[in-house]
């Protein structure tokens, strides 16, 4: 029979890591919901609905998300223990944003690699002449032909006030399409 103590501490552990597992889905969730409201497409999808649904019925049911949620914090737990750890934690954020800036580099490969050789040359990341004359017009609100530090701070405080996504209206690409997505 364990000590009253082991009990109380095993007893405290369970409630921890129940608290911290809820915490971890209500975060996901309130999370997306704030992204997608904000309409900041920068973070994954609250969740992937082809792999929360389990059934593959087209639907998914708080019964497939609760599992799809509950398998990815076990992921988490790489040491089994029924536990997730700070660094189990900090290397599923860790993975998390590898495969996030993963993703990113492959968009903006896709968008600017205009002769679809696999590479980026330089004069295909250079942006177009017009574009960049276009911008320095902008910023360089006195028509002096010079940019000031005190223009450059203020187009970058409007560009991060912009849609909250961190200043870009939409996506360029050097294929001459323009995506607002």
């Amino acid at each position: 029979m364990q000590k009253p103590e082991n009990m109380m501490f095993n007893k405290s552990k369970t409630i921890l890591s129940a608290v911290t597992m809820a915490a971890l889905i209500v975060g996901g969730f309130s999370t997306a919901a704030v992204a997608d409201q904000r309409g900041d497409r920068q973070g994954p999808p609250m969740f992937d609905f082809a792999q929360a649904d389990a059934n593959a019925d087209g639907k998914v049911t708080k019964d497939e998300i609760a599992a799809f949620h509950s398998a990815q914090i076990a992921a988490m737990d790489t040491d089994n223990d029924g536990n997730i750890s700070e660094a189990e934690m900090i290397a599923a954020h860790e993975q998390r944003k590898a495969e996030r800036q993963a993703r990113g580099v492959k968009r903006m490969m896709e968008r600017m690699d205009a002769n679809d050789d696999g590479v980026v040359s330089l004069a295909e990341m250079a942006p177009p002449m017009d574009r960049g004359d276009k911008m320095f017009d902008r910023v360089d609100t006195d028509g002096d032909g010079a940019i000031s530090k005190a223009e450059a701070d203020a187009a970058k405080e409007k560009m991060s006030k912009r849609k909250g996504n961190g200043g870009h209206k939409g996506k360029h690409d050097r294929k001459g399409k323009h995506d607002d997505n």
